[in-house]
């Protein structure tokens, strides 16, 4: 490649770039002519368009981490990556989470939205965390960035779940950064966040407890905690039937993979079993694909609870600083 009548060096070229990426702008002052540039990010080229202004110094698409350097190189030195992009890059996400890579500026400043760029201004910009080198928002924000975009009622609630379960953020730290920022878009998750302080601590059990109000059954309580006559330490049931001893399980696979979490789950229905409780269980496939006989099995078991004596336990409302989920 020449510079006037030099080559430029394609290890300058490589050495100069950030990742992979060198703006246009750059490119011209190590003396790569225009044209050159043109015709090397042609589809059948070596380099390629990133975004406006950025080469990608190789002709592929991009991958998730790519994508959020390239934003991150577009919208300037004081943007912070956020949304679901910034949930993965803190570790929180999931294949195909950076498709779309959402990117916050100052309001002062100003860069548009393109292709895979969705770029916001605000006045809050949160405390720059660092993730593989990008300016990443804390947690908490990415996460009410990324539920104020969503449409699907049962996505939204499983991205909060799975993020509020790992204990990366509690529900009452979503409700004030939602409270803090912007309503639009807010109607949604601070719906899914009144379900999950109402006790449904995952999108299975929130369907779980929409079937159930259709079963004619005594209302259930949730998240309680299960001791036997001497007062030792049961188990914590989602959902409970106190007059009958009933305890309704939703199973999750995603949390019964491990050996540690199998064997933990095969301790519990042990217990359950000695102290004669009746635990019915079923998988959230189930609830979804099999609603009727969901109904079916509740009530035939709560009726089987019903003809025996209950066991002598007692409940009380669980405390999260005194239990832990795998109880």
């Amino acid at each position: 490649m020449k510079r006037g009548g030099a080559r430029v060096d394609a290890k300058v070229i490589a050495a100069a770039s950030d990742r992979g990426f060198m703006r246009t702008a750059h490119l011209l002052e190590l003396g790569v002519a225009s044209k050159t540039i043109v015709r090397r990010t042609q589809p059948d080229g070596t380099w390629s368009r990133a975004l406006p202004g950025l080469v990608f110094l190789k002709n592929r698409s991009l991958t998730p981490m790519e994508r959020a350097t390239a934003v991150a190189i577009y919208c300037g030195k004081d943007a912070l990556i956020s949304g679901r992009a910034g949930l993965a890059l803190h570790g929180l996400g999931t294949s195909g989470s950076l498709e779309e890579t959402f990117a916050l500026i100052p309001e002062p400043q100003h860069r548009k939205s393109v292709s895979f760029a969705v770029v916001e201004r605000t006045w809050r910009m949160p405390t720059a965390e660092i993730k593989s080198g990008l300016r990443v928002a804390p947690i908490v924000r990415c996460l009410c960035d990324a539920v104020r975009r969503m449409k699907n009622a049962e996505q939204c609630m499983a991205l909060i779940a799975s993020v509020v379960q790992r204990g990366a953020a509690t529900v009452d730290a979503i409700m004030k950064e939602l409270d803090a920022g912007s309503t639009r878009g807010t109607a949604m998750p601070r719906r899914v966040l009144r379900e999950l302080a109402a006790g449904a601590h995952s999108v299975a059990e929130a369907q779980a407890q929409k079937l159930y109000a259709r079963s004619g059954l005594p209302p259930m309580q949730h998240n309680v905690v299960v001791h036997d006559e001497q007062g030792k330490f049961l188990l914590i049931a989602d959902n409970w039937l106190d007059d009958v001893a009933l305890d309704w399980e939703i199973d999750s696979l995603e949390y019964h993979l491990s050996p540690a979490a199998h064997r933990a789950t095969v301790a519990r229905r042990e217990r359950a079993h000695n102290a004669g409780l009746i635990v019915v269980t079923h998988l959230p496939s189930d609830i979804r694909d099999d609603p009727e006989r969901v109904l079916s099995d509740l009530r035939a078991r709560y009726e089987q609870a019903k003809a025996r004596p209950r066991p002598n336990v007692t409940v009380r409302p669980r405390s999260d600083q005194a239990y832990h989920r795998s109880g």
